[in-house]
């Protein structure tokens, strides 16, 4: 994609791109899947509306993501929370480090997620199995292969992923992934 944007195609791509991340971003405030579909499908309305060529993709993720915080706001609001908890919540979304942590967290798992989706065959199976918290023997017993195969296997992934988009997000997103499912 060049640097600005130009047209519907430049956003079914970056609806594409970053739909599945601004889900989970308004889903980590909202803690309410419908409210959160809707929260992103009103960001994604609002981008259509604002998007023109002046736009450069860096400008419209920013304006995804900040559009995202405050629909989210006002949602709290509506949902008439005590005047505390909305008080709370208000500190925590608008938190810079906190809003700042939580757009590179779901920009690193959509990354990941885009790498993974490269992958083929028993690579795919077993990053699929692994990403569900599975160990190494269970993933050797639902692929029925040994457990040395799934070792080996398990390097040559990592090794793909590697090439795809670089170790650190890899080891971040794995564990990640797997503390917050324990």
């Amino acid at each position: 994609m060049s640097d600005y944007i130009n047209g519907i195609e430049t956003f079914k791509e970056l609806y594409t791109d970053y739909f599945q991340a601004v889900w989970e971003f308004c889903n980590i405030y909202l803690k309410d899947k419908e409210q959160s579909m809707d929260a992103t499908q009103e960001t994604f309305f609002k981008l259509y509306e604002r998007l023109d060529d002046s736009y450069t993709k860096q400008n419209a993720v920013a304006f995804i993501y900040i559009t995202a915080k405050n629909i989210c706001m006002d949602i709290l609001r509506r949902n008439k929370f005590k005047i505390e908890d909305t008080e709370q919540l208000k500190d925590e979304l608008l938190s810079e480090d906190s809003f700042l942590e939580e757009i590179a967290t779901q920009e690193m798992i959509r990354c990941v997620h885009t790498a993974i989706s490269q992958l083929s065959g028993r690579s795919l199976e077993i990053a699929t199995l692994a990403l569900e918290g599975k160990s190494n023997p269970e993933i050797a017993d639902v692929l029925g292969i040994s457990l040395n195969s799934v070792k080996s296997l398990k390097k040559e992934m990592y090794a793909k992923l590697r090439k795809i988009i670089g170790h650190e997000y890899i080891i971040l997103f794995f564990c990640k992934t797997l503390t917050t499912r324990g």
